[in-house]
């Protein structure tokens, strides 16, 4: 375990992160209008991410494999295989000009199964790479500098898409992958118990879940995010082609999303400044009423200038919800769990996405787009009256310490 939070390893960990987000905010903008530009439907972009994300089901397994393994392995190994991935479509669509729709899902489908594997593991590796009494400042910095790349991306990204090739920037997604992976070589990252080892990945799976029931707050925050996700999955079905019919296209999309980065990148860096006299629980109640106000907006008149105003407002609720959230996590749970527990909460919180997308996406071109946001305002509503019933069950039953008791 590191004693300092400015350490050789966090610090690869930091510039090796903010490069691959700068890479993936590239492509998530390419992405969307390399197949909205072949296809012409919101519909058929929907149904690519819905294959990106219904890996995220096998992700209990994959978590609990990870806790069982070194994690520069998964890490390492996941990275090289979306890079591969990226690399591949990004360079046939050069190529050819137009990609058949069958190679990018199934692209999509394998990348989605590399990140099941990635995304626990990074989850688990942080606090291996500072002090425990640092968690909630290390994950504000990974935040606002991952969302400070992100904004960046999505700007390059957008001007890329419009101005010369999707294709291309999803190239350089590929190359940023790579670079991660090779420097995680140099990341130091402490081995794990010989313990771990001795039992079935299904009792390893089985003692995980058991260990979240013992906490109103690991119980409940996959439910919540379960409802959350599920309603942002239209909205971000929706928005390409809603940007793309009121006029700026994939440049507007890209300052759209930019936008949003930068409402995380200042709620990140808030929660950086305020280190351990942030009251995570509260915060995250603020965030989740600042995401239901911005879709409220967004329905209410969705027009370019409101889109952007309200897409600041997002970003700030979604990191005064999502950093909160994993530092608490990391705090309650033991190291040799944190893999299956990370696996399990974002396994069902994704589930809700794909299985949205696949039912929307036949409806997306044929309804009203600012619908999209009701539902979406809603259900962000509800799950604001859900968490502050989790803090009322989490007072009655008094905080329990997990990392302490197990």
């Amino acid at each position: 375990m590191h004693t300092m939070l400015w350490n050789r390893s966090f610090t690869l960990w930091l510039i090796g992160l903010a490069q691959s987000r700068l890479g993936a905010a590239l492509a998530s903008v390419a992405l969307s209008f390399l197949v909205l530009n072949q296809t012409g439907s919101a519909g058929r972009m929907a149904q690519t991410l819905a294959l990106s994300l219904l890996p995220t089901l096998l992700m209990p397994l994959a978590g609990t494999l990870v806790d069982r393994l070194p994690l520069k392995v998964p890490l390492i190994a996941a990275g090289l295989v979306q890079g591969v991935l990226q690399l591949t479509v990004g360079g046939l669509a050069l190529a050819w000009g137009e990609l058949p729709l069958w190679i990018i899902n199934a692209a999509a489908l394998l990348g989605g199964l590399a990140a099941a594997f990635e995304s626990p593991a990074a989850n688990a590796a942080l606090p291996a790479l500072v002090p425990e009494e640092e968690l909630t400042r290390a994950n504000g910095l990974l935040g606002g500098l991952g969302q400070a790349m992100t904004l960046l991306g999505t700007l390059a990204g957008g001007f890329l898409a419009a101005n010369w090739s999707p294709a291309g920037a999803i190239l350089l997604d590929g190359i940023t992958f790579v670079v991660f992976s090779a420097l995680l070589l140099w990341v130091r990252l402490p081995p794990k118990p010989p313990s771990e080892a001795e039992s079935s990945v299904w009792a390893d799976l089985k003692s995980g879940l058991s260990l979240m029931r013992r906490s109103p707050l690991l119980s409940m925050i996959p439910l919540l995010a379960l409802l959350l996700n599920g309603g942002l999955a239209p909205v971000m079905a929706v928005l390409p082609k809603l940007i793309q019919t009121l006029g700026p296209g994939a440049s507007g999309y890209g300052v759209y999303l930019a936008l949003e980065s930068g409402g995380m990148l200042l709620a990140g860096g808030f929660c950086a400044v305020m280190g351990q006299r942030l009251v995570l629980r509260r915060a995250m109640s603020v965030g989740f009423a600042f995401t239901a106000l911005a879709y409220a907006g967004m329905w209410l008149a969705p027009v370019f200038p409101v889109l952007l105003g309200c897409a600041v407002g997002l970003g700030v609720g979604f990191a005064l919800i999502n950093v909160p959230v994993v530092a608490l996590i990391q705090q309650l749970v033991p190291a040799g769990y944190l893999g299956r527990v990370f696996a399990v909460l974002n396994a069902v919180g994704a589930l809700g996405m794909p299985l949205v997308l696949l039912v929307v996406s036949p409806l997306v071109d044929h309804l009203p787009l600012s619908l999209w946001f009701l539902i979406s305002g809603v259900t962000q509503g509800l799950g604001l009256l859900g968490w502050l019933l989790v803090l009322r069950l989490e007072r009655g039953a008094g905080e329990v310490r997990l990392a302490e008791s197990v």
